[in-house]
């Protein structure tokens, strides 16, 4: 897998004066100089991996387009069934991200599976010990999920499939719980630990962006998905409130050396701008459950109230 994963993601970098055809190089901007562009060899280990097609089903064959050269054939049951075991391996997620992100076919497999808890409950188990896995660890798991949840289907799936139990959860028992409320929990558990902890702006907006994709499709949200989701803004709207009191203060207080004030004013002025922004993403979550999911989520309207 190690030797796949090298062989897949290395790119060597080449100067454009070599004698290459144009069609074998990737640009880093379609806009930039010819001279200046940055250019790779084609990788064809990636583009092997990325039109790898599934053994029982090839698209192609059913639009009547021919394909140009070999292609890899694989079965797209059994490398889900495997990942879905190892998903605890870090490389194994590199794997995963490399498909869904590269190769349309598996993404639109995984996307019709009704069994998506097989990969996503080990992902949301690595997302709930987050404190255990590093920033880059954490980063492919949201990655992985935001690819998904941009889909509306999977956005209803994940509603709609009821989990018995989740054991590893520890702060409260969960029976009977729908999976996307178990991601709704989790997402919320990650963005208040990378505040407390990690404090990383990216990390927390591709969270809100996942909650965001999911919000219009909410189905029956459970009771305790929603607190959690009402006691983020509290926790949000409390810190921007304190932040904006502080910079207030410091608008008023005459300090005697005012270059530090101006770094200080500057440093709260961005965190202040940060949680602005945190704090509308999710009102406009909340406000999408409201507008296009109100008769199926009663429990975020008694949290709300």
């Amino acid at each position: 897998l190690l030797v796949l994963l090298i062989l897949i993601h290395y790119r060597k970098c080449i100067s454009m004066d070599e004698s290459i055809p144009t069609d074998s190089i990737y640009m880093s901007d379609s806009n930039t100089n010819v001279k200046d562009a940055s250019a790779f060899h084609e990788n064809p280990y990636c583009k092997a991996l990325n039109n790898a097609k599934d053994i029982q089903f090839d698209r192609a064959d059913v639009e009547g387009n021919a394909q140009n050269g070999p292609v890899v054939r694989l079965s797209f049951a059994s490398l889900f069934d495997a990942l879905g075991t190892c998903l605890k391996d870090e490389s194994s997620v590199l794997l995963l991200y490399s498909l869904v992100h590269g190769n349309c076919d598996f993404q639109e497999y995984v996307l019709v599976r009704t069994d998506l808890d097989t990969l996503l409950m080990p992902i949301l188990e690595m997302l709930y010990n987050a404190s255990r896995k590093t920033s880059n660890q954490i980063y492919m798991l949201l990655i992985i999920l935001l690819i998904l949840s941009q889909d509306s289907t999977f956005n209803a799936s994940v509603h709609k499939l009821v989990l018995p139990s989740v054991p590893w959860y520890q702060e409260r028992l969960m029976h009977q719980t729908s999976l996307g409320s178990l991601m709704v929990v989790v997402l919320i558990r990650t963005i208040k630990y990378n505040l407390s902890k990690l404090r990383d702006v990216y990390l927390h907006t591709n969270c809100l962006a996942i909650l965001a994709n999911m919000g219009p499709h909410a189905h029956r949200l459970s009771a305790y998905a929603s607190q959690r989701l009402v006691s983020l803004f509290d926790m949000l709207s409390r810190k921007y409130a304190k932040l904006a009191e502080l910079k207030n203060d410091k608008a008023l207080k005459v300090i005697s050396d005012q270059m530090e004030a101006d770094i200080m004013s500057d440093d709260t002025s961005t965190e202040l701008h940060i949680y602005t922004d945190f704090l509308r993403i999710v009102l406009e979550i909340i406000n999408a459950i409201l507008t296009y999911a109100l008769p199926r989520n009663p429990e975020v309207v008694y949290a709300i109230l």
